[in-house]
């Protein structure tokens, strides 16, 4: 049974992305396509694949490489102040400075997230307010980046606002995801540790660019020298990290953020991105919807009610980005930014893993957070593509 599990998802992981080019399925994420084959082959419809060793290993190696690809995918470029301290002028002929909106959008989220997370245990329907913060100001990047890159308007202002704010939302949920996991495990001494360990590593090894250039020279097809030194970075930091008491997740994000930080070649990013989601991250994702039991879901009367809550708080958490934005844009591309940004299930996933581990949510709470999460996902894609309307300036090429 567990030869035939792998086998099926495996399967599945080849057959998905055919299938949806096939049908032209392109407003729906790929891994929301994934997570919803899981569901229906999963234990909550006709439980065909199980839970078993192989797949474990491979899913937990999965949400390490996503997190790892999701660190490399940060251009701290982008941060600088210097490259947008001038101010372009946008759609609606309006001055406009991507990182000063951006904070300003974010910095609503995080206010808006919290006060939902509150509301939530006001109400009697989810008791754990850090938790359910980190998860409200979450922003999946990589959907992000995807679809803005489809529309080619990353290198216009709202491309660059909206990237921006999708940075925040995934680089720092995930650095108060490891304060929160390090206070709620009991290791609250080592946070300090932490915190140094993620500096250190970025200013000592931001020095190690020109042994990387030659170690890029030697390297040979039958070597791969990049690769390996991708995984032995990988690898590396997950220990330390969780030497330190931190979670795995935050290791492999800061060795994504190191190899960005060596630039790495076009041709050393398609390899990495290749073996990550060509095999490790749709085996992840799928699993993510096969351990998802709806049925239990849907007999569970409390978690059927926060169902809909998740669904509106996620969008209602982004409600800022969207009034920041038509300061700055125009009304229709500003909803649909703001829209955009509500997309949230790359480090949703995580941060729940996390939260099981620790005992701070139950089963049937986390299956209702992902199937609110899978629902955001392919609702915000569909309508950010039909509502943002390129302009004249945004249909010529720069």
């Amino acid at each position: 049974m567990e030869g035939l599990s792998l086998f099926l998802t495996v399967f599945l992981a080849l057959v998905i992305p055919i299938v949806m080019a096939r049908l032209r399925v392109t407003t729906v994420p790929t891994a929301v396509a994934e997570i919803i084959v899981g569901i229906l082959m999963g234990k909550s419809c006709l439980n065909l694949i199980t839970q078993t060793s192989q797949l474990t290993f491979l899913s937990n190696l999965g949400v390490i490489v996503l997190m790892f690809l999701s660190g490399m995918e940060i251009d701290f470029d982008l941060l600088s102040p210097k490259k947008h301290s001038r101010a372009r002028k946008s759609e609606s002929g309006k001055q406009v400075k991507p990182m000063v909106v951006a904070a300003f959008a974010f910095g609503g989220v995080a206010v808006a997230s919290v006060l939902l997370a509150l509301g939530m245990k006001a109400l009697g329907l989810f008791n754990d307010v850090a938790l359910a913060s980190i998860i409200f100001m979450t922003v999946a990047l990589g959907v992000v980046i995807a679809t803005l890159k489809e529309k080619e308007i990353l290198g216009r202002p709202i491309g660059q606002t909206i990237l921006l704010t999708a940075v925040m939302g995934e680089v720092i949920p995930l650095l108060l995801l490891t304060i929160y996991s390090t206070v709620n495990g009991g290791d609250a001494r080592k946070l300090w540790l932490i915190i140094l360990l993620f500096v250190a590593a970025i200013i000592l090894l931001r020095r190690f660019k020109r042994p990387y250039l030659w170690f890029a020279k030697v390297t040979k097809a039958t070597t791969q020298l990049d690769v390996r030194l991708a995984f032995f970075l990988i690898f590396a930091l997950v220990t330390v990290a969780e030497q330190v008491g931190a979670e795995n997740i935050l290791g492999a994000f800061l060795a994504g953020v190191v190899m960005k930080l060596l630039e790495p070649t076009q041709a050393t990013k398609d390899k990495l991105t290749s073996i990550g989601y060509g095999f490790f991250i749709p085996i992840f994702f799928i699993r993510t919807g096969v351990n998802l039991n709806l049925k239990l879901l849907f007999a569970n009367p409390q978690a059927l009610k926060l169902l809909p809550v998740l669904v509106i708080c996620f969008f209602l958490a982004k409600l800022p980005v969207t009034l920041t934005y038509m300061r700055a844009f125009n009304k229709r591309n500003a909803f649909a930014g703001g829209f955009l940004t509500a997309t949230t299930i790359t480090i949703v996933l995580p941060t729940l893993q996390v939260a099981r581990k620790l005992n701070a949510i139950t089963a049937t709470q986390s299956s209702a957070f992902i199937l609110a999460a899978v629902i955001v996902c392919i609702a915000c894609p569909i309508v950010f593509n039909s509502t943002f309307a390129l302009t004249p300036e945004d249909k010529i090429k720069e």
